[in-house]
């Protein structure tokens, strides 16, 4: 199903009427279909779905090279595109650009799309994502830099790319830790707990593998926690 199949309108519930936005989405591009592209030595080749030897589902490469035009890479090199989360990208901003607003995005990826990143996760353990149809979640890290690209092409502004854990701190995440934990002292160690989590600045920790990204309408002017890209629109 294509997104706007399955999501209401941007503007639902206020009678249709264009008014400013702010969008918030927390792991939400991630989840999004991805197409994926290896490349061979005859050139790129997408990967494909069917069915295996043994009747299962299993990956296989097309015969014909792709419809879309990818960079070179050595061989063996992964690529990923998300068509849905580059046209959700493009729509939102266009709407903010229009109307007025911003758009605020969490999610794990990273700023270029290189990479096989597909993965399954089901009953909170990695799985192989073909094993189980629609019984895992599957998602793939979100490459940014094609957001940005959206985005501008839509005419938003667009900031850096940041980890989360410098944009929680900029908004004053310590702060906040230190009002709960005076207003709960009982909770204090569990309070801490969960911004350390938040935070982790380990290589698979959340706050280096999540990033903050926004865009917005340009005469919006600078967003807090970020700093303009600078990228011509």
């Amino acid at each position: 199903l294509a997104f706007g199949q399955v999501h209401p309108p941007l503007c639902k519930g206020r009678e249709n009427r264009a008014v400013p936005a702010i969008v918030v989405s927390n792991e939400l591009f991630d989840a999004l279909p991805i197409r994926q592209f290896i490349r061979t030595a005859q050139g790129w080749r997408e990967r494909l779905v069917g069915l295996g030897q043994n009747g299962g589902l299993a990956f296989g490469l097309a015969a014909e090279p792709p419809d879309l035009s990818l960079p070179d890479a050595p061989e063996g090199a992964v690529r990923e595109i998300s068509p849905e989360a580059i046209a959700v990208t493009a729509r939102i901003a266009a709407y903010l650009v229009d109307n007025g607003g911003a758009s605020l995005a969490i999610d794990y990826g990273y700023a270029t799309g290189f990479g096989d990143t597909l993965q399954a996760l089901r009953g909170h353990a990695f799985a192989d994502p073909l094993a189980a149809p629609g019984e895992a979640d599957l998602t793939a890290h979100v490459d940014f830099g094609a957001l940005a690209f959206a985005a501008r092409g839509a005419g938003a502004a667009t900031t850096t790319l940041i980890p989360q854990a410098d944009f929680l701190e900029r908004l004053g995440l310590c702060l906040r830790v230190e009002a709960l934990s005076r207003a709960a002292p009982d909770k204090r160690d569990a309070i801490a707990a969960a911004a350390a989590r938040l935070t982790d600045r380990s290589p698979r920790g959340m706050g280096a593998l999540f990033k903050a990204f926004a865009f917005a309408d340009p005469l919006l002017g600078p967003l807090p926690a970020f700093e303009p890209d600078g990228a011509a629109r």
